[in-house]
């Protein structure tokens, strides 16, 4: 076989072999790769996201995690309810179903418990979208209003101040008629959602008139959440926040200054009588959990913390409306990250300057993802030229010898 004829069967047959072209895979892989329509590569990695959690689309608040969710089993939200329609925490809409189980300050409670400007924890998974499985409300404050402010919109209760908005939900607990800050007076017992500042200081998202103040039982609840300060065993007292409070010293045995605990009690004979010392619960325990919190920082032992919670930033940690220097004691924040280990998560997302009654993490900008690049073998073709033909010598007519 003349030698130009024999190099186009070789070049002929490299391309008939299998996957020697590679061209894009419309069912979501890159041909020629081992992609298929689960992923990348034969990884596995398929439309219901890494690890399969069952995150819903749209993630936590519309950040833009992907139906699956990205590891961990689950959702933990920290906030208040900001509207109804199911109900919505942290610009978050979680399903409430026949199974979601409610609680009130730790007793059963009903979804008719639940009102705007309530500070919640939601436990939720997925299932095309978040389901509740459990909503707790965790009031801040519950008692006797000792002093009202009206110029500066300040309530005190033992020695807690209460600070509210101009649109800080004002309701009676019979009716849930709205009323104005200048309705409530000394002595009315009040139940206050809120968000805790330090120092015995707090922010109301809710307010609830639980009795006014002339008409109110003999024996009325008492509720104080926050962090141990100090403890006096020899003297029977705990402080907590601003408040020091008299304690049977039995009860202070498993407590610890720096512990996060729900003081609950009755005032009796217009004195407050404390009945049990109980720490509160690790809101984010399970590992893997997506988180999303609003809340105060707090400076820990070991760093940044808020609802008792401790923060983990790191080099990718993202921060709007500020940066890691904007991390201050007293600065509201909302937090948006994963469970690390029980009671630290790892933040993802840091935003600064929010209202916690209206906001939502904002959609996390997606790059676009561009089609692959295919290099294409350059192949030399030869160049033919016409045939070179050994020119016909004419051989001179010998004469005969004979």
């Amino acid at each position: 076989m003349p030698k130009a004829l024999r190099w186009w069967v070789l070049v002929l047959g490299l391309v008939a072999l299998p996957g020697a072209w590679a061209l894009p895979d419309p069912a979501g892989g890159l041909g020629g790769s081992g992609a298929t329509r689960d992923g990348i590569g034969g990884t596995g990695i398929h439309p219901g996201g890494i690890g399969g959690t069952g995150i819903h689309s749209g993630g936590i608040g519309g950040t833009g995690i992907q139906p699956g969710g990205i590891g961990g089993t689950g959702i933990t939200a920290l906030g208040v309810i900001q509207r109804f329609g199911s109900i919505y925490v942290n610009g978050q809409e979680y399903a409430l179903t026949p199974q979601t189980r409610y609680s009130i300050d730790g007793a059963a409670g009903t979804a008719k418990d639940l009102h705007l400007g309530d500070r919640v924890t939601v436990q939720a998974a997925a299932d095309g979208r978040a389901i509740a499985q459990e909503v707790r409300v965790e009031h801040a404050v519950i008692g006797r209003v000792t002093e009202v402010d009206a110029a500066k919109r300040q309530l005190a209760i033992l020695s807690e101040t209460i600070q509210t908005g101009k649109r800080t939900p004002i309701t009676m607990h019979d009716s849930d008629q709205s009323l104005p800050f200048t309705a409530l007076k000394v002595g009315d017992v009040v139940s206050i959602s809120g968000l805790d500042r330090g120092n015995g200081h707090w922010l109301a998202t809710a307010i609830r008139r639980l009795y006014p103040g002339d008409t109110a039982p003999a024996r009325v609840p008492l509720l104080l959440r926050g962090q141990v300060d100090a403890l006096y065993p020899d003297r029977d007292t705990l402080e907590v926040g601003a408040t020091k409070l008299k304690v049977n010293g039995a009860l202070l045995r498993a407590i610890q200054v720096g512990q996060s605990v729900v003081v609950r009690g009755e005032y009796a004979d217009g004195r407050a009588q404390v009945e049990s010392v109980t720490p509160t619960a690790l809101a984010a325990q399970n590992v893997g959990n997506r988180v999303s919190l609003v809340g105060y920082l707090a400076r820990g032992d070991n760093g940044w913390t808020t609802h008792g919670i401790s923060l983990v930033e790191g080099p990718h940690t993202l921060y709007e409306n500020g940066d890691a220097a904007n991390m201050r004691a007293g600065s509201m924040v909302a937090v948006e990250g994963r469970v690390q280990a029980p009671g630290v998560v790892n933040a993802e997302r840091v935003i600064f300057s929010v209202n916690p009654m209206d906001f939502d993490f904002p959609i996390i900008p997606r790059m676009p993802v561009l089609p692959p690049v295919l290099h294409h073998p350059e192949i030399e073709r030869p160049e033919f030229g016409p045939p070179e033909i050994e020119p016909l010598v004419e051989r001179p007519e010998l004469p005969d010898n004979d």
